[in-house]
């Protein structure tokens, strides 16, 4: 049962508790009749006792109304000795009175019941043999008026506590909500900003080495041929290249962030797989390729084509001799091998251009992306150098999920790509 149904029954059971002790023979006064003639006509408290069980209903939507109609209710059974029913449902209302009314109406209701109170105890002292009941009367008419004003009071301290609290979580809630935006429109401006110059160094960087690239071969067209002119402008050609991929990678590291997945939108899949070979065998890189006909996704596909993209742009810039390249489909997995010889650094194993600059430290950008990209597709890749021979190996299961457990080798460092 609520609170809103329990205020509605209250009355009732004001009334049933007024009613059983008027008829259970006892006077269950609070004060002795003012009017002697009335003495022992305990029926005539009933219809204060109506009038201030009403009166809290009325105090429902109008606190002051209902507080002066059981106000003046009291006053009238005094008459004939206040009844101790009659004063509980007055003292409901001033409970009500001081938790809900304004600060000026508590303090006009709660002066003018103090005198009501001195006044009582004023007549009740000028009856005959008052000085036998006064004090009693005083301290009991005291203590009955003034705990519900106190009661109520304490309540609406509460109230007001739980609000003034409430508000402030409130607006914690809100500045902690708008630092929050705050500190998020900071961070994506600092991350524009930061894309901004980057997309500005690379443009610089990238963009002067492609006008030599321009300038140089533009240089070796525009003239007879000389196979010594026009080599030296190959040979300046690849430098700007070069350089322009190592600019390129290195601001490529610098926005990757290891653990995000690639973009696996598909454009090309395995039917691109001859044409990159020719491309491949056009830069002068003779290529060995058994390619066996294969079913799989277009993400699958895709992903397997950049791996051997990938590891023919390493055997072409990195490698020596002839690149062999097998694509083969097992029971469970798709298979595609790439190896290819490659020439031993002075003093140290045979590894690519790139970790040897790195100073054997780690896995590229390169061979990072194949094993990102194999990995959202449920793939794996190994990757090896020994011997004089350059090796990877991808796999991707035929079905998702079904991927077989392939170990990556423990290795003390890996090329970059």
């Amino acid at each position: 049962m609520n609170r809103s149904r329990l205020a509605a029954l209250s009355p009732l059971v004001y009334l049933a508790v007024g009613l059983a002790l008027l008829t259970s023979g006892s006077t269950w006064g609070m004060a002795p009749p003012l009017a002697q003639g009335w003495a022992g006509a305990e029926t005539w408290h009933v219809l204060p006792l109506l009038v201030a069980c009403a009166a809290i209903l009325l105090q429902r939507r109008h606190v002051m109304a209902g507080f002066a109609l059981a106000s003046a209710a009291a006053v009238a059974d005094t008459a004939v000795g206040l009844h101790v029913g009659v004063f509980l449902a007055w003292a409901d209302t001033a409970y009500t009175l001081a938790r809900r009314a304004e600060p000026h109406q508590r303090r006009w209701s709660i002066g003018l019941t103090g005198m009501a109170v001195v006044a009582l105890w004023a007549v009740v002292a000028a009856l005959p043999h008052g000085e036998d009941y006064a004090l009693p009367v005083a301290l009991t008419l005291t203590a009955g008026v003034a705990i519900p004003f106190w009661w109520g009071a304490e309540v609406r301290n509460g109230d007001d506590r739980a609000a003034r609290a409430s508000a402030a979580t409130l607006w914690e809630r809100e500045r902690s909500a708008t630092a929050r935006r705050e500190a998020e429109r900071d961070r994506a401006e600092a991350v524009r900003r930061e894309r901004t110059a980057m997309a500005r160094e690379l443009h610089d960087t990238v963009s002067a080495h492609l006008s030599g690239i321009a300038l140089h071969s533009a240089a070796a067209l525009s003239g007879a041929p000389d196979a010594e002119l026009d080599r030296r402008a190959l040979q300046q050609t690849r430098s700007a290249s070069l350089a322009a991929l190592d600019e390129m990678r290195t601001m490529i590291g610098l926005l990757h962030q290891p653990g995000e997945p690639l973009d696996l939108q598909v454009r090309d899949g395995l039917d691109a797989l001859p044409g990159l070979l020719q491309r491949t065998e056009a830069a002068g890189v003779e290529v060995t390729a058994e390619l066996q006909p294969v079913e799989v996704g277009p993400a699958v596909g895709h992903a397997l084509l950049r791996v051997a993209q990938e590891g023919l742009a390493n055997a072409a810039k990195h490698g020596t001799g002839t690149v062999q390249l097998c694509l083969s489909g097992l029971p469970t997995v798709v298979r595609l091998d790439i190896e290819n010889p490659m020439p031993a650094l002075p003093g140290g194993p045979a590894l690519p251009g790139e970790l040897a600059a790195a100073g054997g430290t780690g896995p590229g950008i390169g061979l990072s992306s194949m094993r990102e990209r194999l990995r959202a597709v449920g793939g794996t890749v190994r990757i090896t150098g020994a011997e004089g021979q350059w090796r990877i190996r991808a796999e991707v299961p035929v079905e998702p999920g079904e991927s077989p457990e392939v170990s990556e080798p423990s290795e003390p460092s890996e090329p970059a790509a």
